[in-house]
């Protein structure tokens, strides 16, 4: 009994209040949540206008564009300073990596057909044995246990 007391008393765990609190105050009829939501719809404004504007999808886009440019040439360069060492690259390790991938898969697969090829020759093996001494020859007779 004392135990169902404790246990009914208990506080919500951290993140419910978290979140409970955070209801709170981004409430629409709290002054926070009045702020809050003003502040969301200028920004959604601003961000679709910036998002229409040639100028800035212009400037954003050749930015990405540098960027991965110098990307392209660090890694380039890093190739070319491993090959000097004659070590493996990244590029190559990942080419590896999906080569040993491959070639687990194909593994597994091959041992999944195996095994079935096994289960299928053990099969084989049983019946013909029951099966042997009442089979009849192609004369009629009663087949021997002698190898054909």
């Amino acid at each position: 009994m004392a135990n169902e007391t404790t246990s009914s008393k208990k506080q919500p765990k951290l993140l419910t209040r978290v979140v409970k609190g955070l209801g709170h105050w981004l409430g629409p009829e709290t002054p926070t949540g009045k702020a809050f939501v003003a502040a969301e719809k200028g920004m959604t404004r601003a961000f679709d206008r910036l998002g229409r504007s040639e100028r800035f999808l212009n400037l954003a886009g050749g930015a990405l564009n540098r960027a991965l440019r110098a990307r392209a040439a660090y890694v380039e360069a890093q190739e070319n300073w491993l090959h000097l060492f004659r070590l493996p690259t990244s590029t190559e390790m990942d080419d590896l990596r999906e080569e040993v991938k491959d070639v687990r898969y194909q593994l597994e697969a091959v041992s999944s057909q195996l095994e079935v090829v096994i289960e299928a020759l053990e099969k084989s093996r049983r019946e013909p044995q029951g099966s042997e001494a009442a089979r009849p020859n192609v004369n009629g007779s009663a087949a021997a246990d002698r190898p054909s």
